[in-house]
C-alpha cells in the first residue's frame, strides 16, 4: 500500500464529511412557520412606548393599539377598546418599533464556510439589475435569530463590483422571498476607488498605481451613469429604443428619486463621492465608519447622511482614540448630520444590533436618539419611513415588546409583531435551550422515578 496514497484518500475522506455535515445543517433550515394575517384588533397597554420619533419620544403608561396590521392609536392611557379585542397588559414592560439592519447580507448568506449558501455577489464590476430581494431565503435559521433579538426589518445590499447592485428592504416574515419584499430596489450601491495610495506591506501596486487606478475606476463609473442616462433618456424620446435592464435599473437614482450608497473607508473618499454625486444632482448617501469624523465639517455642509458601519470596531489609525468609533455616533448627532447605526458584521451577528445603538448611548449619544439610529432613521434612509420604524397612527404595527429597554442588554424581547402579525420567536438557540433544560429537570427527579418500569418477565406471576 502507498502511505502518500492512504493519506490522500484520508484528507479527501475528512474534507467530504465535513462538507456533508456543513450542507446537511444548511439543509436542515428554520421550521418556524410564517404568521397568519392579524385576526382580531390587539391593544398593548400599561407599557412605556417608545415611539421612535422626535416630537414625543417616550410615552410613560402608555398603550398601542393596532389592527389589520396598522397602528389605530398610541398614547397615555387607556384607549377606547373596539370590540373583540385582545389585551396585552404590559406593564413594566416597554414597546418600540422593531430595529432596522441596514446595510445587512441576511437572506444572501447562510453560512460563510459553504460556498453555496452565498449569493452575495453577481460578476461583472456594473451589475445595478442584481436585485437582493430574489434571492432572500426566506427558511434562513438567522432571521428566526435576529427577530429573537428584536431585529425585524432589514435592507439588504449585495457585495462586489463597483457598481454591486440595488437595494431591496424586506420584512423578516413570510413564505417565499416576494411575500418578505416591502421595496426591492431602493438605491443602488457604489463601492467608491480608493483615492488616497494606502501605503501597507501587502499592497503589490505603488503609490503612482493605486492613483492611477483610482482615477481610472472613477472614470468608468462616471461613463456607466451616463451611458445608462443616454439610455433612459432615449428610450423616453422614443419607446421603440430597446429594453435595457441595467439603464431601468438606473432610472430612479438618475432621477434622484432613490439615494447613491457610497461605500467608503477614509476622509478623501467621502469628499470625492460627494463631490461627485452632487456634480451629477443624485442623493449621496455614506456607508462606513473611516474617515467619517475627519469628514464631518464637510457632511453637514453638504447635508449627506450616514450610516455608521459598526460601533463595535477598532481604531481606523494608531494615533486614534480608542473610543472613537465608540463616540463617532454622538458627534454626528451634535453635528446635525441624520444617520444610522449597523454591525458592520456578518448576517449571523445581526442580532447584536440594538447593543450597537446601546455602546453609542453609553458614549455620549441620547438614549432615544440612538433608539432611532437602529429604527426611524435606517427606515428614514431607505424611503421606507412612511410605514416603518416609528410608532404613530397609521404606521405597520412592526412593533416588539421587551422587558426593560429596548437597547439594554438584559432586556429580552418577549413578543414581536410585524405588520400586525403575531411573530414566533423561537430559533435553533432556543429550542436547543428547553431541550436541555428539560435534561436538567429530569436528572434532578429522584432516582426511584427514574427507575422504567419493570418487564413482562420481571413482573411476578399472579396466583390466580
Amino acid at each position: 500500500m502507498n502511505p502518500i496514497h492512504d493519506m490522500r484518500a484520508l484528507v479527501c475522506a475528512i474534507a467530504l464529511a465535513a462538507t456533508a455535515c456543513a450542507s446537511s445543517r444548511v439543509a436542515a433550515q428554520s421550521d418556524v412557520i410564517p404568521a397568519a394575517p392579524q385576526s382580531r384588533p390587539i391593544a398593548i397597554v400599561n407599557a412605556v412606548v417608545h415611539t421612535a420619533t422626535v416630537e414625543t419620544p417616550v410615552i410613560e403608561n402608555g398603550h398601542v393599539l393596532f389592527d389589520g396590521g396598522r397602528i389605530v392609536s398610541v398614547g397615555a392611557g387607556m384607549p377606547v377598546l373596539p370590540p373583540n379585542c385582545e389585551i396585552v397588559d404590559a406593564q413594566g414592560m416597554h414597546v418600540s418599533p422593531g430595529f432596522c439592519a441596514f446595510p445587512s447580507t441576511i437572506g444572501l448568506v447562510e453560512t460563510l464556510s459553504v460556498e453555496s449558501t452565498d449569493d452575495r455577489r453577481e460578476f461583472g464590476e456594473f451589475r445595478p439589475e442584481a436585485v437582493p430581494a430574489i434571492a432572500i431565503n426566506p427558511d434562513s435559521d438567522l432571521f428566526t435569530v435576529a427577530r429573537a433579538a428584536g431585529i425585524l426589518l432589514a435592507v439588504v445590499t449585495p457585495d462586489g463590483g463597483l457598481i454591486g447592485g440595488s437595494a431591496s428592504a424586506i420584512r423578516f416574515d413570510g413564505w417565499t422571498p416576494a411575500e418578505m419584499t416591502v421595496d426591492p430596489a431602493v438605491g443602488i450601491i457604489v463601492t467608491w476607488p480608493v483615492i488616497d495610495p494606502v501605503r501597507v506591506l501587502a499592497s503589490r501596486r505603488t503609490p503612482e498605481e493605486q492613483r492611477r487606478r483610482g482615477r481610472e475606476d472613477v472614470e468608468r463609473i462616471g461613463r456607466f451613469f451616463d451611458e445608462m442616462k443616454a439610455i433612459n433618456d432615449a428610450r423616453a424620446a422614443d419607446p421603440t429604443v430597446d429594453h435595457d435592464l441595467r439603464a431601468e435599473a438606473m432610472r430612479d437614482v438618475l432621477s434622484g428619486k432613490d439615494p447613491v450608497y457610497f461605500e467608503v473607508g477614509s476622509a478623501s473618499q467621502i469628499e470625492s463621492a460627494v463631490a461627485w454625486a452632487k456634480s451629477r444632482r443624485l442623493r449621496p448617501v455614506i456607508v462606513g465608519g473611516e474617515g467619517v469624523e475627519q469628514a464631518i465639517p464637510f457632511l453637514k455642509a453638504e447635508g449627506v447622511p450616514v450610516i455608521v458601519r459598526g460601533v463595535h470596531r477598532l481604531p481606523g489609525t494608531r494615533h486614534a482614540s480608542s473610543d472613537e468609533a465608540y463616540m463617532l455616533p454622538r458627534k454626528l448627532a451634535e453635528a446635525g448630520i441624520p444617520f444610522s447605526i449597523s454591525t458592520g458584521g456578518e448576517p449571523a451577528h445581526e442580532r447584536n444590533l440594538p447593543h450597537h445603538a446601546a455602546t453609542a448611548a453609553a458614549f455620549g449619544l441620547d438614549r432615544e436618539a440612538a433608539l432611532r439610529a437602529v429604527t426611524a432613521e435606517p427606515c428614514r434612509i431607505a424611503g421606507i419611513d412612511s410605514k416603518y420604524g416609528t410608532i404613530a397612527p397609521l404606521k405597520s404595527a412592526t412593533i416588539i415588546l421587551t422587558r426593560g429597554h429596548p437597547l439594554e442588554i438584559t432586556s429580552d424581547v418577549a413578543a414581536a409583531w410585524i405588520d400586525g402579525r403575531s411573530i414566533d420567536l423561537t430559533s435553533h438557540q432556543s429550542q436547543m435551550k428547553e431541550k436541555y433544560e428539560k435534561k436538567l429537570e429530569a436528572e434532578k427527579k429522584p432516582e426511584a422515578q427514574q427507575k422504567p418500569e419493570a418487564t413482562p418477565a420481571e413482573k411476578p406471576v399472579s396466583s390466580q
